[in-house]
Parts: structure tokens; C-alpha cells; sequence
């Protein structure tokens, strides 16, 4: 058991490493996720300082630290996202997230079944969870770097809308896995649509009423525009989850509302302001919650790629397993090759910077806390552990493998990339977008 101190001396220290890996990111081209998940790795499944079983601490608090990453780190992703900007690339990305997760999901569920022996909805289920990059960590990359926008509100876009993917089928297929009538099993995937539309939805109009709230009561909110901010953040995921709908999804919405809406600015000299301009435009508002925001969400994801690392399991890891992990990262990397060619109109128009974009959407694979979920929702079920048997364990930790393999090469695969567009970024325009 630790001493207040020790936890407070450790909490301080993580904070500091991160801000120092952060800092040298421009030097040694390496984002702080993967050395945060080696911490966690080491004093957690390695040394066992921490008791990170499923009955521990560490357990019993996934819900609630997932959820809060989540939220604050999917907010600033919104509210740093420009509509016109994702405007200009959403066709094509969508397109492209949608073909790579289905070559995952086809590919590498037939492997599982085939190769590794696992029921044939389970094979499909880990495939379809593995099959997009983390919504944290991708988010992450993109704002450290210093690259075109269209570059960048892509890998961010992907993050977030893989995630949504990556979390929605798996729990459809294991609704229909574990439903024992034809009815549940025929209304899972309707249920699922409309749990999206539920929550772009209501993620749209909590930004809508909350900024209306905000222009309204302006001189009393002022000075605490970011905390009471925050606390309707948090309110949304609350409501959205209490609602059985995609929570990451409806505050995702909520910050892209929020920033594009609220800062619609003033009338011109001369001309009546419009609805928005009148009722919700709040400018000074959304750019001190920007500047608050990008503090918090620091503290926040260093922290959580730490305890990423303290949920790893290696009680069924063999070299079977570690070869079947590198298997799926080939299997990844070559479905984003296959897709590549529909981003070409995200890219820039400029060859030398086009080549060095591609180099680091190829290795935008890092895989999150979204394979954790499923599988730990696996585990809880008995019914699928009667299904796995013996296997159960090399499941779980296949999940857990593929996460290592695939913020190794995206470590790497950023380090190698990132250096030259750092020299011919400043010196080209970026990419006009077009769709």
C-alpha cells in the first residue's frame, strides 16, 4: 500500500515526464504515448507494484477513467476542429476508414477462425474491435504536429469516427451473439443507428442550449466559463450513456458545435446581426475554454496512456500469440496501402509533402482503449467464456499485443516521417481540399 506522499510524488513525476517528452517532440519524433504505456507496463504487469486485476483498484475504476478521458479528450478534439476543414475532407476519409476496417474485419476474422481456432462471432468480434486507430492517440499526433490541416483534422477525424465504428459493431454482433430470439438479433443493427443518430443528436443540442445559456448569462459566467463548460461536458456524456447512446460520439458533436457555432463573431458595420450572431455567439467565451482545455487534457492523457499500460494481462502470451499480433499489424498496415488512393484529394497538391502525409497516415495504427472494452466485456460474459474455453486468455491478450505492436510502429513510423515535414511544411501551401 502506498503512502499519500509516494502517490503524490508519482502523480507530479508522470506529470513532468510527460510534459518532458511532449517538449522534445520536435527533437526526437517520438509522441509520449508509447514511453506512458511502458510505465504502465512496468509498474503494473511487470514488477507488480500496483494490483491491476480485474477484482483491484485499477479494475474497478475502468469505467469511470475511460469515461473521463473520453470526454475531456474528445471535447478538445471538437473544439479545435474546423467545420470548413472537415468539410473539405470528410468524403474521402470516411471512404477510406470504412474500406480499411472492413478489409480488418474480413481479414483478420477469417485468421482468428481459420488459423487460431476461436468461434467464428468471436473471430469477428476482436477483428472489428481492432480495426481502427485510437481515438486518443491519433488525436494526440495531430496536435503535435506541425503539418497542413487537412493532414491533420483527418487523422483527428479517423480517430474519433473509428472509434465510434470499432465500439458499434462488436457490441451489434454481440447483441446478436448472445440474443436468444430472432427479434433481438434482427432489431441490433436499427438499435445501433439509432443510438448514433441519438447521440449526434443530443450532443448537437446540448452545445446548442448550453451556448444560449452562456450568451444569455454572460456577465455572471464569465470568470467561470470553462469549469461550467466542462460540467455540461460531462452532463452530455452522462445523459448520452444513461441513454444507451455512443457517448464518445455525442461529445465529439458537442465540441464541434460548441467551437463553430459560438464563434460566429459579429455583424459587419452597419448590418443586423443574425440568429446565431445574436443568441449564440460567445467568441472570448470558446477561446478561453480552447486555451483551459488544452492544460487539462495534458494532465488527462498522460495519465491515461500510463494506465493503459497497467491493464495489460500476459497470462496467456506465447510466441503463438506475439506472431498472430504481428500477423494483424501486416494485415492493418496493408488494408491503409489498398485504401490509400482515396485520400489523394485530402493530401497536398505538393509531391514532396503528399509523399511525407502518406508516410504518416500508413502509420496512424496505433490501437487504443476501444479493443480493451470489448474485451473486457467479453470477459464478463459467461457465456462467451464457455465459447473460448481454453483460449480465453490467448484472446485477451492478443488484444493487448496488437496494442504494443501498434503504437511501436507508430512511434517509429512517426519518427521517420515527421522530421521532413517539419523542413518543407513552412515553405508549401497546404492542400485545397478537394472532394
Amino acid at each position: 500500500m502506498f503512502s499519500v506522499g509516494l502517490v503524490f510524488i508519482f502523480i507530479a513525476g508522470i506529470s513532468f515526464l510527460g510534459f518532458a517528452i511532449n517538449a522534445l517532440f520536435d527533437k526526437i519524433k517520438i509522441t509520449s504515448i508509447l514511453p506512458l504505456i511502458i510505465i504502465g507496463l512496468i509498474i503494473g504487469p511487470v514488477l507488480n507494484l500496483v494490483n491491476t486485476s480485474s477484482t483491484g483498484l485499477i479494475g474497478e475504476l475502468n469505467p469511470y477513467i475511460t469515461a473521463i478521458a473520453v470526454a475531456f479528450v474528445l471535447f478538445e478534439v471538437g473544439i479545435n476542429m474546423r467545420m470548413r476543414t472537415l468539410g473539405k475532407v470528410i468524403l474521402a476519409s470516411t471512404k477510406f476508414i470504412i474500406l480499411t476496417q472492413l478489409i480488418i474485419g474480413i481479414a483478420v476474422g477469417a485468421f482468428a477462425y481459420y488459423v487460431m481456432g476461436w468461434p467464428l462471432p468471436l473471430s469477428f468480434i476482436f477483428s472489428f474491435a481492432i480495426s481502427g486507430p485510437s481515438a486518443i492517440a491519433a488525436p494526440t499526433l495531430a496536435k503535435s504536429m506541425k503539418a497542413p490541416e487537412s493532414i491533420k483534422t483527418f487523422i483527428s477525424y479517423e480517430g474519433v469516427f473509428s472509434d465510434v465504428l470499432q465500439l458499434v459493431v462488436p457490441l451489434v454482433l454481440l447483441s446478436i451473439y448472445y440474443s436468444t430470439s430472432g427479434y433481438a438479433a434482427a432489431t441490433a443493427g436499427p438499435t445501433a443507428f439509432t443510438e448514433l443518430m441519438g447521440a449526434v443528436t443530443l450532443g448537437a443540442l446540448s452545445a446548442v442550449f448550453w451556448l444560449y445559456i452562456l450568451n444569455r448569462f454572460s456577465d455572471a459566467s464569465k470568470n467561470y466559463s470553462w469549469m461550467l463548460t466542462i460540467a455540461m461536458v460531462i452532463a452530455t456524456y452522462g445523459m448520452s450513456d444513461y441513454l444507451g447512446l455512443n457517448t464518445a460520439l455525442a461529445v465529439f458533436i458537442f465540441g464541434i458545435v460548441f467551437a463553430n457555432i459560438g464563434s460566429s463573431g459579429k455583424p459587419a458595420e452597419g448590418q443586423e446581426p443574425s440568429f446565431i450572431q445574436k443568441y449564440l455567439s460567445i467568441d472570448e467565451y470558446v477561446e478561453h475554454t480552447r486555451e483551459y482545455q488544452r492544460e487539462i487534457v495534458f494532465f488527462v492523457s498522460t495519465f491515461f496512456f500510463v494506465y493503459i499500460g497497467l491493464l495489460f494481462s500476459f497470462q496467456g502470451f506465447t510466441y503463438y500469440v506475439l506472431g498472430a499480433g504481428i500477423v494483424f499489424t501486416a494485415v492493418i498496415i496493408l488494408s491503409r496501402i489498398i485504401a490509400m488512393p482515396i485520400l489523394s484529394r485530402v493530401f497536398s497538391d505538393e509531391p514532396e509533402i503528399q509523399k511525407i502525409e502518406k508516410r504518416i497516415a500508413y502509420f496512424n495504427i496505433a490501437r487504443g482503449i476501444s479493443p480493451v472494452i470489448i474485451a473486457t466485456s467479453i470477459l464478463a460474459n459467461v457465456y462467451a467464456l464457455q465459447a473460448l474455453g481454453s483460449a480465453s486468455t490467448t484472446f485477451t491478450d492478443s488484444f493487448f499485443v496488437l496494442i504494443i505492436i501498434t503504437n511501436i510502429i507508430f512511434a517509429v513510423g512517426v519518427f521517420m516521417s515527421y522530421k521532413p515535414i517539419i523542413e518543407i511544411a513552412p515553405q508549401q501551401k497546404p492542400a485545397k481540399g478537394r472532394n
